[in-house]
């Protein structure tokens, strides 16, 4: 139905749900025709991200449906139409779809050039220049949005009958350029690149956009590359074969016409992509995706390159005696062996569980370095932000995150880094080696310089990193690098409640031991567990001073539950710090954020790392726009406006993946048989030992039981340990042939 927009009536900022009024030529039904206000075709359009700048020409394609509201227009897709009156292209030109025009100056252009107004952007648009107000420095910019602007126009068109909203076809603008309506066209499976469009979602439109019969190889190609994506997702470096050609046999069959797609041809197109485009590899009986592939067998051979350095041995037996008199600190025989090593080895590994002395080890790492040699460069660093600032905290000593260390500007995986970045530092202490995944692990491998001596700390018994790959874990089962296992508690005089329930949970037993440090309550279902939750939370608070710092709640679930992360934090924040009357607020996407409020970095930046949590200082308007400042801390003071997507969440409740890496003196945790799908023995573990003072758990001890004795769904297809023994082996056999 060809229309006009009038007026928006409501806009739900967080899903862009719309309600607008539209007049149209068009005959209407009845009953529309008789409610009231919708003399002259006035109706009522209910839809996502509609088009509501008054004037603008819009061709809505939809249903009538009666409500309480009355008959309503339910809009499935809409186009923007290009206008040809003057006041149409005036309303065309002032809308969003252009930027840096604006309604004052789309009136002058009209007016100056009335109906042709189009012709002259398109073929004359230097002739902008004698309106009033238009520098070529503004030409520039007006030229940009109109050519932004068609390409959104075509996106559109193609994009929104299959439900694409114009929050994503921006996203694909952003992503692919002006080109993308061309691309699109060509190459429609490329929009698998961006987040959000799996191949379910993208299969229908490049079907219709270049006419796919099921066994099109672009198509078959498109599906492989999504079932190893997918599997990567799932923590996977490889698939078998015949987990290759059953995931992607389902996908491209997923309408139910088995035997469309056969198996003997997505062997014929996966043996292309092997022989052609290199796109995937079939190494060892395993199919990676090249990047996997790469950065599996890149970060074995540069470990096993280090390990072999020669000449990196030092005694600092002395040394190290002098500095526990100094300290006056009793070093004990693990944490000893542990210094040792790493000092007759140039690269080694320390691992052990929470309270074990790993941040005394590192202390004195570094002051007998700084001994051997008080000049030299040392470098902290960690995986995520929250263990970087820990590091610090823990040693006094500057720290980085890996990303900054090696001078990546995205999340792991990108390719948004520095190809100059080196590692220069002669000693490399890195910790939380667990929460390192293969890309991130390849990737500073790459950066470390020769003559440098490297030392990884972690808890292998925590979860597994939440990128592909089991690198702690391999990098230990390899044979190949020196281990220290420390396993002498020191915290509380012997072992907390804390760290005994910790190390039952390890070795798969039942009985915790529960007191007023490790604490149970029972919870029927989430609804029970989310009361329940908040009432403990607000009894924490009172003893801590109505302080939320240092009162974390965790749960194995982000969403799909009252227990999980996202329904729990706005509950959980309006107890610490409710609606104030007369003080601003703003909505991103879903969230609902208030000053004061704690929130969490979910992405790394230049300035702040994923995990980095901050407190929001202020909510003001300028420039139009509404915007949030926030405190992360060291100096770090970030602008988020509400006309991007942030990558912000609530901090009252993360999850155990998100709580990796940092310790808490209280954490509160759901554990619920509705859980099952992450109820894990890791899982468990991590969460407990997230906390320093107290632990209270919150639904049933059938749940604990289950993640207890539930060790078998970490197990991951990663080849990454038998890589560096491969290579090492052969490095010691050509030494061997050579001698």
């Amino acid at each position: 139905m060809k229309c006009k927009a009038l007026r928006c009536i409501y806009y739900n900022e967080g899903n862009g749900y719309t309600v607008a009024s539209y007049v149209t030529e068009e005959a209407l039904p009845e009953k529309v025709s008789t409610q009231k206000n919708s003399q002259y075709g006035m109706f009522t359009a209910v839809g996502n991200e509609l088009p509501t700048e008054e004037g603008l020409e819009v061709e809505l394609n939809g249903t009538w449906k009666d409500g309480k509201f009355g008959m309503q227009y339910k809009v499935s897709s809409f186009q923007v139409v290009l206008p040809t009156n003057t006041e149409g292209i005036k309303a065309y030109l002032a809308s969003d779809f252009i930027k840096g025009i604006g309604p004052v100056l789309a009136e002058r252009i009209v007016d100056h050039y009335k109906e042709k107004t189009f012709e002259i952007l398109e073929k004359d648009p230097e002739r902008l220049l004698e309106i009033k107000g238009i520098t070529k420095k503004k030409l520039v910019e007006i030229l940009e949005g109109y050519q932004s602007s068609e390409t959104l126009r075509r996106l559109m068109v193609a994009l929104s009958p299959f439900g694409v909203t114009p929050r994503k076809v921006t996203q694909i603008q952003e992503h692919f350029g002006n080109a993308a309506p061309l691309i699109i066209q060509d190459t429609p499976f490329r929009l698998c690149e961006i987040p959000g469009f799996g191949f379910l979602t993208v299969d229908p439109i490049a079907v219709k956009a270049k006419n796919f019969k099921p066994d099109e190889p672009m198509r078959i190609k498109a599906a492989i590359l999504h079932v190893m994506s997918e599997a990567e997702g799932e923590g996977h470096l490889y698939l078998s074969c015949e987990q290759v050609l059953t995931r992607t046999g389902r996908l491209l069959n997923h309408k139910g016409a088995d035997g469309q797609v056969t198996e003997r041809t997505i062997r014929d197109v996966g043996n292309e992509m092997i022989r052609e485009d290199g796109t995937l590899v079939c190494n060892a009986g395993g199919f990676y995706a090249k990047k996997s592939f790469e950065a599996e067998l890149g970060a074995a051979a540069s470990l096993v390159k280090f390990s072999l350095q020669k000449g990196m041995g030092r005694n600092v037996e002395t040394i190290l005696r002098d500095i526990q008199k100094k300290e006056k600190i009793l070093l004990n025989a693990r944490q000893k062996a542990g210094i040792l090593e790493a000092f007759q080895n140039p690269v080694s590994i320390i691992t052990g569980g929470p309270g074990r002395g790993k941040t005394t080890i590192i202390r004195f790492i570094m002051a007998v370095q700084e001994a051997l040699n008080k000049n030299a460069e040392i470098l902290l660093c960690a995986p995520t932000g929250r263990a970087r600032r820990r590091m610090s905290d823990c040693t006094a000593y500057p720290a980085l995150t890996i990303h900054k260390a090696v001078g990546l500007k995205g999340e792991a995986g990108e390719e948004e880094w520095s190809k100059e970045c080196s590692i220069q530092a002669e000693l490399i202490i890195v910790d939380e080696c667990s929460m390192i995944d293969m890309y991130l692990m390849d990737k500073f491998l790459s950066r470390v310089q020769n003559g440098a001596r490297m030392v990884f700390l972690g808890d292998k018994d925590q979860l597994e990193s939440v990128g592909p790959g089991n690198v702690f874990k391999e990098m230990i089962e390899s044979g190949v690098i020196p281990v220290t296992v420390l396993t002498e508690s020191f915290r509380q005089e012997g072992k907390s409640t804390i760290i005994q329930n910790a190390d039952k949970i390890n070795e798969r037993k039942t009985n915790l031991v529960f007191d007023d440090t490790f604490r149970f309550y029972p919870a029927a279902d989430d609804t029970e567990a989310s009361e329940l939750i908040q009432k403990l939370y607000r009894e924490e608070l009172q003893k801590n001073e109505n302080q939320a710092e240092g009162i974390q709640v965790i749960s194995p679930l982000r969403k799909d539950t009252r227990a999980g992360a996202d329904a729990l934090n706005p509950v959980l924040r309006d107890i610490v710090n409710p609606k104030r009357y007369g003080y601003p607020e703003i909505k991103n996407g879903t969230t609902l954020y208030r000053e004061k409020d704690l929130v969490m970095q979910l992405k790394n930046i230049e300035e702040v790392a994923n995990g980095d949590v901050g407190e929001v200082l202020n909510i003001y308007r300028a420039d139009g726009k509404n915007v949030m400042r926030v405190d992360f801390g060291d100096g770090k003071i970030m602008e988020y406006t509400d006309d991007d997507i942030w990558p912000l969440n609530l901090a009252y409740c993360i999850t155990v993946h998100k709580a990796q890496g940092d310790e808490y003196p209280v954490v509160i945790l759901p554990m619920l048989t509705s859980f099952y799908r992450m109820l894990r023995k890791n899982l468990f573990y991590t969460a407990v030992t997230r906390a320093k003072r107290k632990v209270i758990i919150v639904g049933s001890k059938k749940a604990m039981a289950i993640a207890i004795k539930n060790d078998t769904l970490s197990k991951r297809n990663t080849m990454f340990g038998l890589r560096i023994r491969k290579i090492y082996e052969a490095y010691l056999e050509q030494e061997k042939k050579s001698a």
